[in-house]
């Protein structure tokens, strides 16, 4: 029982991992082309209007 519940445990905690830094990611992603600009790992996608990951 405590086998199972650890290993759930360590699964959602990976999980989490995984899916946090995408989360964040598109919370914090500038809203105009010229902030966008300003960041190195982002670049402003024309077609879409959005800030979007190199």
């Amino acid at each position: 029982m405590s086998k199972k519940l650890l290993s759930t445990a360590i699964l959602a905690a990976i999980a989490f991992g995984a899916v946090a830094p995408g989360i964040a990611m598109a919370k914090d992603a500038p809203k105009t082309k010229a902030a966008c600009e300003k960041i190195t790992t982002m670049k402003w996608d024309d077609a879409s209007s959005k800030c979007v990951k190199k």
